[in-house]
């Protein structure tokens, strides 16, 4: 006979105690929650981040990454009939979720979580786009009567239409999982240690979602978390060089649907996996870090319902990793408060540059670059690289890391004169993408600004300038027409009868925006 050991930490500490039914009530919350339990706030803000993440798969869909991602997919992909936006193509769901994940990651224009990262539209919208036609597909039916997410009892012979409002609830649901995984495992620890976060967090995300829409009951939920959960992982390297850092958040959204149709009807998958200490999904991503205890499983649920993480979702407004937002806005208020110093021809007298990161994002994008010219994933994570274009572009947007910019001298003079250093001060709450920067020019004037947090955090972007921005980037990838009606439609979504509606405008051909 086994006898527990009274000095287990483990058996002491509540935040480790496997037996807390966490991931059991959390899958029961998946389950139940209905529209009429979610403030009228956070459903607007839901619909806006579809928007979001839409237009930033339609801005992605086309760049050459993503062209040759699409192209190696079609080389061994049959046909299938699940939207590829972009694309006047259909594959299986789990490719098609692959590919539209991709297109949402692909130009780092979408959404991401500060407290836990991960670009959450890129994870949840392509598993629920092809959920949605998983079962609109009459050759798809699943066992037995299926609720839909509204909680409608639905037969095989009435469950071709996906309401806008299953896919609003549903879409809720993700937004929500992904962020309270990531608490729960340490947050920002991940992503220090080098493992690529969002792949990670996404994939409960990704099988919670999928799982509303499709009507699954609790247990199966728990199933099909457990299914997704055991796939999860991605490397962090994979932003140096080479296109694969595009696909990762994609991984969790095709392993998160795939837990959901495995499970749909009645496939077991592990149980207990938010919970469990030997090979559970918190503890095994907890491993090696710092933090006291190193996990907490009671962050997932903690507050459910009635405080919305995802409304700690923020929005991007420049093409490059979330956290040197606040570096660029510290330089562009350098470069308002001093402008002769900073003016363009003067820009050769800057001798040296300093800029102080969260531990996080230092570990992420401090590093020194190994080579000349950066591919366009490197550039974009790299502090020193991001600082420099906004000091001689006065602007980080998607033209900035055009292959034919990458190598610019007035550039890497800048990049050469950068030094990333870790600043324990933004390891703070809500501080991880925040910065201070020193500017010393060659005379000994030195001029510095510190940032907390970029805009966006304390107030919020506003839903009006998501649409903003939507239009602006849409404007560039797709005709008026079609721009106004994805819009119309998404800001709609409770008062869509059929989503298929609004899926049949995402695969009509887009138009290159890069080269």
């Amino acid at each position: 006979m086994l006898v527990s050991d009274p000095n287990d930490t483990h058996l002491q500490d509540p935040a480790l105690d496997e037996n807390n039914g966490v991931t059991s009530q959390f899958s029961r919350w998946v389950t139940n929650l209905q529209v009429q339990d979610i403030p009228t706030d956070v459903l607007e803000r839901a619909k806006h981040l579809i928007l979001d993440g839409i237009v930033c798969g339609l801005v992605g869909a086309r760049v050459p990454w993503s062209e040759e991602c699409v192209n190696s997919v079609l080389d061994f992909e049959p046909p299938g009939y699940c939207t590829v936006i972009g694309y006047e193509k259909s594959l299986g769901p789990l490719a098609a979720a692959l590919l539209n994940g991709a297109f949402i990651q692909a130009t780092e224009l979408d959404d991401y979580h500060s407290g836990a990262p991960l670009h959450s539209a890129a994870v949840v919208l392509p598993a629920l786009f092809a959920a949605a036609q998983v079962i609109a597909n009459p050759n798809s039916v699943s066992n037995g009567e299926r609720k839909s997410a509204a909680g409608h009892v639905e037969t095989s012979q009435s469950r071709k239409v996906v309401s806008g409002l299953d896919f609003l609830l549903a879409t809720v649901v993700g937004l929500e999982t992904g962020p309270r995984s990531g608490l729960g495992c340490g947050g920002t620890d991940l992503l220090k240690r080098g493992w690529h976060s969002g792949p990670i967090f996404g994939c409960p995300a990704a099988a919670a979602a999928s799982s509303k829409i499709l009507g699954l009951s609790a247990d199966d939920v728990e199933s099909a978390i457990g299914v997704a959960c055991t796939q999860a992982g991605g490397l962090m390297a994979a932003q140096y060089e080479g296109m694969i850092k595009r696909v990762q958040h994609a991984f969790a959204a095709r392993n998160g649907l795939f837990g959901a149709l495995l499970c749909r009807n009645g496939y077991v998958g592990i149980k207990k996996v938010f919970e469990r200490r030997y090979g559970g999904f918190l503890s095994m991503f907890s491993q090696g870090n710092s933090q006291t205890p190193q996990y907490d499983s009671r962050k997932v649920i903690e507050d459910l319902g009635s405080t919305w993480e995802m409304m700690n979702i923020r929005v991007k407004l420049y093409a490059c990793v979330g956290g040197c937002h606040g570096q660029i806005e510290a330089l562009a208020k350098l470069q308002s408060l001093h402008p002769e110093r900073f003016a363009p021809g003067n820009l050769s007298r800057i001798a040296k540059i300093q800029v102080y990161l969260s531990g996080a994002i230092y570990a992420h994008d401090g590093w020194p670059p190994e080579e000349r010219p950066m591919t366009e994933t490197g550039s974009q994570m790299n502090a020193a690289y991001i600082g420099a274009v906004q000091l001689v572009d006065r602007q980080v947007l998607l033209a900035q890391f055009a292959a034919d910019t990458l190598d610019r001298d007035e550039v890497w003079d800048l990049v050469y004169k950068t030094t990333c250093y870790h600043d324990p001060h933004f390891d703070k709450p809500h501080h991880v993408c925040g910065a201070r920067v020193v500017v010393e020019f060659d005379d000994g004037f030195e001029v510095q600004e510190t940032l907390n947090f970029p805009k966006g955090y304390d107030p919020p972007i506003t839903d009006a300038e998501i649409r903003e921005k939507y239009r602006r980037l849409a404007a560039s990838a797709i005709e008026q027409d079609r721009m106004e009606k994805i819009e119309k439609l998404v800001v709609g979504l409770e008062d869509l009868e059929d989503v298929s509606e609004l899926l049949n405008l995402l695969p009509q051909p887009t138009n290159r925006v890069l080269g």
